[in-house]
């Protein structure tokens, strides 16, 4: 077994990480956020990190398609966050969770009408949330 290090930037990123649950954010996110709270870290610091915690299942890693930009978002056990899609408000951020009954048809659709495997864990569909367009579902 690997001996896990827990060092102070470790501690910091996965803070974070905590406070950042229901979005997703990248690297670039958390320099910005060290550099606020005058927390001095190296970038290789964070990306490793960021790394270690997505082998660990802690996190899930996406990349975007339009710029090349990976994110993370907290893979929430208890959600079973790699066994289901995702929602993703462009504005704010904010990552809600696809599950249940309702979206097994359409999985089902995906993988036998099409003869499609979805990748759950790096999959995300983007729109705007409620509370950013101003307007109720």
């Amino acid at each position: 077994m690997v001996k896990q290090y827990h060092t102070k930037g470790r501690e910091i990123i996965q803070s974070y990480v905590c406070a950042k649950k229901s979005t997703r954010f990248c690297a670039s996110d958390i320099m910005e956020y060290l550099r606020e709270h005058d927390i001095t870290m190296n970038q290789t610091t964070v990306y490793r990190n960021l790394e270690k915690m997505t082998e660990q299942g802690t996190l899930i890693k996406t990349k975007n398609v339009s710029d090349g930009c990976c994110y993370y978002q907290y893979a929430e056990r208890e959600h079973h966050c790699d066994e289901h899609l995702h929602l993703q408000c462009k504005k704010c951020g904010v990552v809600l969770h696809l599950n249940g009954s309702t979206m097994e048809p359409f999985y089902r659709y995906i993988r036998e009408e099409l003869g499609f495997t979805l990748e759950h864990k790096e999959s995300i569909l983007m729109g705007i949330c409620e509370n950013c367009s101003g307007s109720p579902a």
